[in-house]
Parts: structure tokens; sequence; C-alpha cells
């Protein structure tokens, strides 16, 4: 097999499976608990983590409430797109879900108070998601020709570039949102709790349940279980914003 094959072949096992990446993460982090820092009562640190995650979020959110119901899914099995996104975000980055993903991976790390973590998951991102890009991106070429290929000329792929915003060509879809979007929020919610308790226990070997981070986990926990059973009962129909 061809080295280009084989990097493709193992970009589509990662992209399969990029859902479970924070998990991997998780476990890593939970050896390594112990190296944690514990910077006492530094509320100012925590809230600045937490802005991140924020940005991550709503990274994903500007993303994925203007595009076609075709594209930028969840999908795990195959390559999916049903044209080609180059407005909105997309018009700044090429990747722009994968920089809101790594933003949030950012926070995550950042609360561990450790540089080590924040270097290892950042080396560990990056190797995992230049296989999935350079795989989509094979399967957007095939797919678009042309028009894929002069897009790349205009857009960077990673490093974003505001001049060039081009105005969505579609409506922001609420329910587009919340469709697509309610995994990531219960999974970032519980990373930072996760991590917080980890921090906690490493250090002092005890965990202290806050109502702040019980009050965090239900209020996202309820909320995920009720996008959850509308999605499954076809309760979050879309139509077509143009």
């Amino acid at each position: 097999m061809l080295l280009k094959d084989r990097l493709i072949h193992i970009g589509h096992f990662f992209f399969k499976y990029r859902s479970y990446q924070l998990l991997g993460i998780l476990l890593v982090l939970f050896e390594e608990r112990r190296h944690f820092y514990q910077l006492s009562d530094n509320i100012y640190y925590e809230m600045f983590c937490l802005f991140v995650a924020f940005i991550g979020l709503l990274i994903r959110i500007l993303t994925t409430g203007f595009v076609h119901e075709g594209t930028s899914g969840r999908n795990m099995k195959a390559q999916k797109a049903e044209e080609l996104n180059t407005t909105g975000t997309y018009s700044i980055v090429r990747n722009p879900l994968y920089m809101g993903n790594y933003l949030i991976l950012l926070a995550i790390s950042l609360l561990a108070q450790n540089h080590e973590v924040v270097i290892l998951n950042t080396i560990i991102f990056t190797a995992i998601y230049t296989l999935i890009i350079f795989t989509e991106e094979s399967f957007l070429l095939e797919k678009f020709g042309d028009k894929y290929l002069e897009y790349t000329k205009q857009v960077n792929c990673i490093l974003p570039s505001f001049k060039k915003f081009r105005k969505p060509d579609r409506k922001f879809s609420v329910k587009m949102v919340l469709k697509r979007e309610h995994d990531t929020w219960l999974t970032t919610a519980l990373s930072l709790v996760f991590v917080e308790l980890l921090r906690e226990y490493g250090h002092s070997g005890r965990i202290t349940l806050h109502p702040l981070r019980i009050f965090i986990v239900l209020t996202v926990g309820i909320v995920w279980t009720v996008l959850k059973y509308m999605k499954k009962f076809n309760r979050l129909v879309l139509k077509e914003n143009l």
C-alpha cells in the first residue's frame, strides 16, 4: 500500500472514532493526576479556562448554525458532503470545527495547571487531526475538484484570516445547532468538572461536591437528555434556510 493510501486509511480510522478522542485524553489525565498543579482559590484562572472553552463552543455554534444539512455533520462511518461550505467561518479558515475542538481541549488541559499536560495534549491532537484533515481533503478534492482546489488557495487550513470573511449564504438555524452540538456541550461540561475533581483528589486525597459543580452537571445533563429525546423522536426536524 502506498504511503498516501496508508495515511488516508489511518485518517479514516481516526475520523470514525474521533468522538472518543476526548475519552482517551481524560484517561491519560487520570493517570497523571498527581502531576497537576494547585493554584489555591484562583477563581480568575478557572474563569479564564471557562472562557477559552466558551470560545471553542461559540466557534462550533457559529459554524454548525449556518451549514447545509448534508455537511459538517457528526457522521462516523464515512466522509459526507452534499455541498462545499465556503462562507461564514469557512471563509476564515477551512477547519473551523476542529479549531473549536482544540480550544475546548486547550481549556481542559489548562485547567490541569501543568504546561506538560498542555503540550502533550496539543501534540496528540495535532497528530490525530492532521491525518483526519488529510483524509477529508482527499475526499473533497475528489468530489469537488477544481472548485475545492481554488477554495484551498483562498482560505488557510489552520490559521484564520478574518479579512477574508464572507457573510454566510444561509440563515442561522437554532435547530441545527441543538441537533448537532448537544453532545459537545455535555462532554465539555463533564470534562471540565472531571479535571477539577482529579486535581482536587490528586492533591488532597478527597473530593468536595461543590454546589456549583453539581448544578453545572445536572443542568447540562438535563438539557442533553431533552435534546437527545427530541432528536430521537424527530422533534428537531430541520427546514432548509436559504
